[in-house]
């Protein structure tokens, strides 16, 4: 437990700069225990299948694996639903496509098509923090395929089913009901990455020097890189603890402190970042404490114990040193050692509020990305087969499901899919052919697969890259061992070739969900949330901490997205644009308005007067006129009113905001560019 805490928080750390994208890596959600059990439940039907000869009945393995990646853990109830979805949609394609394929080609297509776009309708594509279980829909379109390179007669196709349930309800059963896996050990992993980022923030803050000068870019990335990492981490660290109330009774406080010590840390760094004054020790000294502290919650945490008794100790030695002092940085860490402190003392805190976890939505109306995208996947998928089918490409299914796990519904998330698909299978493919060509006897082929398929689905939730890494050796064991042929790797590598050109093709062609479009609603979005949390901050008693929190964390969230568009927009082309570059000035003006009301919250006591107030009701309704200014475009007068941001006041919340109302108009001009020149 030790060595694997320490392993992980080391590697999550490292990978700060990868959250927020498709290629995000979340070592914390390292799974062996249910890599385990996907061992465990495909090794019956395999082994079936070797001791009576009948190669069909890894159809049963394969169900078993794919209902493993469907497993989103946490409730029962929640686990049964969205296993039960992908086993009731499995077993209507399956069978269908696989006697639909016994009518010939064009029966297959159009069985492909159809099929395909149905388990599309069943997705969604709501944001999410990183990697996630997958979809059902996804999956069974994977099941649609294979059924069509499966064809058989009615009967035939019905045992083919058969064996899809008997594979898919067994690993139900186990995974669930026999030997449910506890979420301790995530629990700690979690805390561990968690409070190691957040002690990581408190040594890049001793190290930046006070204001903007020659630190400009290191301020930049505080505001930006590590604030994103951080938020995203107790993201799903909040999502982890609604998901499965096994881990509430220290994760959810847990990730209530870390949340309160960002705070506290955003509001050191602004203050940091506003003043040009050179700290004195006693302040310096202030930050190490702090830092020590955090570092401590993090080996804990790495040694499966976080928040012993004994850390409430320390906590009160550093609360008694800023005893008296009542300056900004004084305040903000005692404001993060308290929340520290009451954990430790398993005092109750405010419960977090519910996250939105990663089981299946409900069945309903889809609504028009769904539908756009289920119908580009379906095209995708059946032109690559075309194609495949049509140059003799041997398993050109295998072209099929590259295209509908690299198609996207934003052209950009194509591209980096791609990208890691492709290093994925070169890497998987170099492995595949040293195993196919020592293994010699089909029990050797699936002493291999199952390992394979253990670590496999334990990096299921870390990154995609290393997943397809494990999954293209132990795919192409499996479809040799169900379909003996020669000249796998060619063959993989020619598929996936084939595969990711269609599914490009399939995204800029196909209805395109362009990025510039995604940009323009997380600007609003980001102006929106940010400014409702510096207007609560006003207008709400400092007692009322989980509003405010709530707040804040849609307000980094927002922001957070936002980054993650501009970003991608590069990898369609806009980095040649030296006005698409005005957006990042607009980003730090919104953050800073985030931060400078996060001082405000950690330094304000008492209730708030008639003054702030009134603030408040101004910052809404410069919010709703800076709105209007988005809306309206360049080239018409829409500016807000001066009197809604010159303020008498002047202080940092006030010189925030009216530094962000200065730089949105030159990102309105800018916008003109972006939505008029092509990439």
């Amino acid at each position: 437990m030790r060595v694997m805490g320490k392993l992980v928080s080391l590697v999550n750390r490292r990978a700060l700069r990868t959250e927020g994208h498709v290629f995000a890596v979340t070592p914390e959600r390292i799974a062996w225990m249910e890599g385990f059990q996907a061992l465990v439940a495909m090794a019956p039907m395999l082994c079936a299948a070797v001791l009576l000869d009948r190669s069909e009945i890894a159809f049963g393995a394969v169900a078993a694996f794919w209902t493993c990646l469907c497993d989103p853990q946490g409730s029962t109830a929640g686990r049964l639903k969205a296993m039960g979805i992908f086993i009731a949609l499995g077993a209507a394609v399956l069978p269908i496509a696989a006697y639909s394929a016994h009518f010939g080609f064009a029966a297959s297509v159009a069985a492909l098509l159809v099929l395909v776009f149905l388990c599309g309708l069943t997705r969604s594509y709501g944001p999410v923090l990183g990697p996630m279980p997958a979809q059902a829909g996804l999956i069974a379109s994977l099941a649609v395929v294979i059924g069509i390179a499966s064809p058989a007669p009615l009967l035939g196709a019905l045992v083919q089913a058969g064996y899809f349930l008997l594979g898919s309800l067994w690993t139900v059963l186990f995974c669930v009901v026999l030997w449910p896996v506890p979420f301790s050990q995530s629990a700690c992993r979690t805390l561990a990455s968690l409070f190691g980022r957040l002690a990581d923030m408190a040594g890049v803050l001793q190290e930046l020097d006070p204001g903007t000068g020659r630190d400009a870019e290191r301020w930049i990335a505080f505001d930006t890189v590590y604030r994103r990492g951080v938020r995203l981490s107790i993201e799903r660290g909040r999502a982890l603890a609604a998901h499965d109330l096994r881990t509430g009774a220290i994760l959810g406080p847990g990730i209530d402190a870390a949340g309160r010590v960002f705070s506290a840390l955003i509001a050191i760094g602004h203050f940091r970042r506003q003043t040009t004054r050179i700290p004195d020790p006693d302040v310096a000294s202030l930050l190490d404490d702090l830092h020590r502290l955090l570092s401590d919650v993090t080996l804990q945490a790495e040694d499966g114990m976080p928040f012993p008794p004994q850390l409430a100790a320390q906590v009160e030695i550093l609360l008694q040193r800023i005893d008296g002092r009542n300056d900004t940085t004084a305040r903000a860490v005692a404001f993060a050692a308290k929340a520290i402190g009451r954990v430790a003392r398993r005092e109750a805190l405010e419960p977090a509020p519910t996250a939105t976890s990663a089981t299946p939505r409900g069945w309903g109306v889809p609504d028009a990305m769904v539908w756009r995208h289920a119908l580009r996947v379906a095209v995708a998928s059946g032109l690559a087969y075309v194609i495949g089918t049509m140059f003799s490409v041997t398993f050109a299914y295998w072209a099929a499901i590259a295209a509908i796990v690299v198609t996207q519904p934003l052209s950009a998330n194509t591209w980096l899919r791609i990208v890691e698909r492709a290093v994925g299978t070169l890497v998987g493919g170099s492995m595949a052919a040293v195993l196919l060509a020592s293994l010699s006897s089909p029990a050797a082929m699936v002493m291999a697969i199952l390992p394979l398929a253990a670590v496999t689905v334990s990096l299921r939730l870390v990154n995609y890259g290393l997943f397809v890494i494990f999954l293209t050796p132990m795919f192409m064991l499996l479809s040799d061992f169900i379909h003996p042929s020669g000249g796998l790797i060619a063959a993989r590598l020619t598929n996936e070739m084939l595969g990711a050109m269609v599914g490009v093709a399939a995204s800029f062609l196909f209805w395109p969900e362009k990025e510039r479009h995604v940009l323009e609603t997380a600007i609003k979005a980001s102006l929106s949330a940010n400014m409702a949390f510096a207007s609560a901050v006003l207008r709400l008693d400092c007692d009322d901490a989980s509003t405010l929190d709530q707040l804040q964390r849609d307000a980094g969230l927002a922001s957070t997205r936002l980054e993650v568009a501009r970003e991608r927009m590069l990898l369609e082309g806009y980095w040649r644009s030296a006005r698409f570059e005005r957006l990042q000035q607009v980003i730090v003006a919104i953050r800073s308005v985030c931060g400078a009301a996060a001082v405000v919250e950690v330094l304000r006591s008492g209730l708030p007067d008639e003054a702030d107030r009134q603030r408040a009701a101004r910052y809404e309704a410069l919010t709703a006129s800076l709105l209007a200014m988005l809306d309206a475009g360049p080239g018409v007068q829409a500016a807000p009113d001066p009197a809604l941001y010159r303020d008498t006041s002047g202080d940092e919340l006030d010189l925030a905001v009216r530094h962000l109302v200065t730089t949105l108009p030159d990102l309105v001009a800018g916008r003109t560019a972006l939505a008029t020149s092509p990439p």
